[in-house]
């Protein structure tokens, strides 16, 4: 019964596993957090550790290497846009990118600023290799969102006393 549930939606599956495992590591770190179903936001971490705004994660998940891309070795892919025609995340949509590994069980979180193009590759290397990936890279990509969400109110803000003024 359970495999025939796998083989019918292993997308579906595996989607839901990558959210709830990122929802854990992030708790584990401190960071209180919720899985939410809405179109860019997997997962809203809420406050905790550093966290001095919320942040909306789309978790992407892989759980297998491209072993045919010859150029750069065994690499995972992400999906990193959204829409038909694609198109790479924006602020509009999230605030961080969680590409998580469900075999090496590692999150690499990036902010969605230097999420670009559709697809995200990264050699496995990567997440073999660094034991703390996931907390190193949340840090990391928390610092950048929070500032790049200070520019996008700021310029939000702007474009805000320009209309008033044009009215």
């Amino acid at each position: 019964m359970v495999n025939s549930i796998i083989k019918k939606r292993p997308e579906k599956l595996t989607g839901t596993a990558g959210e709830l495992f990122a929802a854990f590591e992030l708790t584990m770190l401190g960071v209180q957090c919720d899985l939410v179903k809405q179109d860019g936001t997997d997962v809203v971490a809420i406050k905790g550790y550093g966290v001095p705004i919320a942040q909306r994660i789309e978790v992407k998940t892989s759980t297998h290497t491209n072993e045919n891309y010859k150029k750069n070795g065994k690499q995972y892919s992400f999906t990193t846009s959204k829409g038909n025609p694609k198109r790479p995340y924006t602020k509009d949509d999230c605030d961080i990118l969680a590409l998580v590994c469900l075999p090496e069980r590692k999150i690499q979180f990036l902010p969605v600023g230097m999420v670009r193009g559709v697809t995200r590759k990264v050699h496995m290397d990567s997440f073999i290799n660094d034991p703390d990936i996931t907390a190193r890279s949340w840090q990391f990509a928390l610092d950048r969102s929070v500032e790049e969400t200070r520019k996008y109110l700021d310029q939000n803000q702007s474009h805000e006393i320009i209309w008033k003024e044009a009215i």
